[in-house]
């Protein structure tokens, strides 16, 4: 979870690397509440990159 509030030169980079694992995490620890928050926090980073809103993660 740290991993997100690390200050990253690149949004992108960070949700790209995130998505994948994301995937990851959803295939193998679905019910693991680390993986749900982890998914939320990924959700979350997706929604301030489109939304071109890299403050929505502070």
């Amino acid at each position: 979870m740290a991993a997100f509030d690390i200050e990253r030169k690149s949004l992108t980079d960070l949700v790209n690397r995130a998505g994948d694992l994301d995937r990851v995490l959803r295939q193998r620890y679905r019910r693991e509440t680390l993986a749900k928050d982890f998914h939320e926090r990924y959700a979350l980073a997706r929604r301030a990159l489109t939304a071109h809103r890299p403050d929505l993660l502070d």
